[in-house]
């Protein structure tokens, strides 16, 4: 009866040793698939940032630049149908060179924005991108603890054999 307990004992650190052998391997594959995943999302969202900085040089700031050229145009026509002379130093002259200067910084303000979202996005990319290194780094760190075990389980299960002059055959 002793000689049965003692193998079974036996048999229960040798499946630790195995559990511990296949918690490594998971935590290997759970990390590089969570990296493998923040990867891919940090590439979407650059994608996403591309795409927007695009769209923005392309459409929205050649329409802008359109839409501000046919205010000016709008309010320099109606300026010469009052009959005002548009003279450097006058009022009509001056409301001109405001409206000019309203849209220049209309457009800069438009720019920046632009600009500040699309580093925004590349930014949570990298930050992305850090996480799944984190998460492949924290899978290593696991596997390596999980091997440990292993080596333990296994160092201690041969260790209690030879105590008990048994021979241990791995």
């Amino acid at each position: 009866m002793v000689q049965t307990k003692l193998t079974i004992i036996g048999w229960q650190r040798y499946m630790s040793f195995i559990g511990n052998l296949a918690a490594a391997s998971s935590a290997k594959a759970i990390g590089k698939y969570n990296a493998s995943v923040a990867y891919q999302e940090a590439e979407y969202i650059k994608k996403k940032a591309a795409i927007k900085e695009k769209v923005y040089n392309t459409i929205e700031r050649p329409r802008l630049i359109d839409q501000q050229d046919q205010k000016f145009s709008s309010f320099f026509v109606q300026a010469l149908r009052t009959g005002a002379e548009i003279r450097a130093g006058e009022t009509p002259f001056l409301v001109a060179l405001k409206n000019k200067q309203l849209q220049s910084f209309d457009l800069a303000m438009a720019d920046y924005n632009s600009k500040v979202a699309v580093t925004d996005q590349i930014n949570q990319s990298i930050l992305l991108e850090a996480r799944g290194r984190g998460e492949e780094f924290k899978g290593r760190m696991t596997a390596q603890t999980e091997y440990m075990k292993a080596a333990g389980s296994l160092l201690t299960m041969g260790y209690q054999s030879k105590q008990r002059g048994e021979l241990v055959i791995v």
